[in-house]
């Protein structure tokens, strides 16, 4: 069984999270047989968050100091976007998250940050020499900050480097879940499950 864990600050964006949760879903429901083994499990330092539109979400798993190798096994490691607003980049230098980010990067696992979780992931200095993107519009405020690590900026709204994926904004989350599903599964498989969702 191949295991993905949504890492969720406080802030988190539910559609960015939902993107993942449904695709991978649908998928042990409707994609091929043999492909029909692919948990995704919400994983944070605390035990629940506050959406950024509202809405409080429980995590399946907390991850702590004690527990952090169990999830050492897992396959890929998503990061969902949210607002400063809402307190999301309040715990950006939390430190079981920079572990998880360097056992993930050091063992060239997949990691996904979509949006402004991109600022949360290269603030851990773990990420470096990659191409990355995050948040094209407000001025390109955070484009902008991108800057300021060692990674490469693309002003576009999806950069894949390798196992590190990026991208620019809420809707862009939907076609990186497909992405990786296609990783992890095959071509066929993620059009059937595009074809049972209704997605074009």
């Amino acid at each position: 069984m191949k295991k993905i864990a949504v890492f969720l600050f406080e802030g988190a964006e539910l559609f960015e999270i939902a993107s993942f949760t449904d695709v991978f879903g649908w998928n042990n429901v409707v994609g091929l047989k043999e492909f029909r083994n692919i948990k995704v499990e919400t994983i944070s330092y605390k035990e629940e968050i506050k959406c950024t539109w509202g809405g409080v979400l429980k995590v399946e798993k907390l991850v702590m100091e004690s527990n952090i190798e169990e999830f050492f096994s897992y396959d890929a490691l998503v990061v969902p976007g949210g607002f400063g607003g809402a307190n999301f980049f309040k715990d950006k230098e939390n430190e079981i998250f920079k572990k998880l980010v360097k056992h993930f990067y050091e063992n060239n696992k997949i990691i996904v940050a979509i949006c402004t979780g991109v600022i949360n992931l290269v603030e851990t200095g773990e990420i470096k020499n990659k191409k990355v993107t995050t948040y094209l519009l407000d001025n390109k405020r955070y484009f902008n900050q991108l800057k300021k690590y060692d990674v490469i900026t693309e002003e576009k709204e999806i950069v894949a480097d390798k196992n590190i994926f990026t991208c620019s904004g809420p809707a862009n989350a939907l076609d990186l879940s497909l992405l990786i599903l296609e990783r992890l599964t095959s071509k066929e498989n993620i059009e059937i499950v595009k074809r049972n969702m209704f997605l074009k």
